[in-house]
């Protein structure tokens, strides 16, 4: 069960509201959701759903996460480095809800759940080619903020600089995410809960 009230539509907002946090309430979901009669966050992104108790830090957060989701170039372009990057971040921060809300993109974009069960094993296994294990330790370096220049050297050469840096958001920007789920504990089965017998 989640430790906060999970805020996932409009009528959730907890307590008797003022008129500028209505205001905020309507515009982060008509951000999120434009002309959707009855918005509502998905379960999935329940991480969104706690911080929507601030609607207006909400809704800044959403308009950074479409840049960087959806415009910034390496974390847009690179789906597939990304998802190993998010996964490897949440093996990191031991973060089961943002693991399992990304298995499917992850697979979808090229990493399997075979693979991404590999991740704590990057260093022994076969299954990683040398770009992917560039990303996982360059991720496991920028997380625990001892990134030696050398690493980043070849993440240049790899990549380029603005990639370096983008990469570097990407990271703290889904460790933000990991480590507020991991404080609030959002709930929500994914579709792996127990089927009926």
């Amino acid at each position: 069960m989640a430790r906060v009230t999970v805020v996932l539509k409009p009528s959730d907002y907890p307590g008797n509201p003022d008129e500028q946090t209505k205001a905020d309430v309507k515009a982060l979901f008509e951000h999120m959701m434009p002309g959707v009669e009855n918005p509502e966050i998905p379960g999935t992104a329940g991480a969104f759903g706690v911080v929507a108790q601030d609607p207006k830090l909400a809704l800044l957060l959403i308009k950074l996460s479409d840049y960087i989701v959806k415009e910034m170039p390496w974390t847009s372009g690179r789906r597939d480095l990304q998802q190993l990057m998010v996964q490897t971040l949440n093996y990191h921060f031991k973060c089961d809800f943002s693991f399992l809300a990304h298995i499917k993109p992850a697979a979808l974009a090229g990493t399997s759940p075979e693979a991404q069960a590999a991740i704590p094993f990057w260093r022994t296994t076969n299954v990683f080619d040398d770009e992917q294990k560039l990303i996982i330790e360059y991720t496991y370096a920028v997380v625990t903020g001892e990134v030696p220049e050398e690493l980043f050297n070849r993440v240049v050469a790899q990549f380029s600089e603005r990639e370096a840096i983008e990469i570097s958001v990407g990271v703290g920007w889904w460790s933000m995410w990991a480590m507020i789920i991991g404080a609030t504990r959002p709930t929500f089965d994914f579709g792996y809960g127990k089927k009926p017998a």
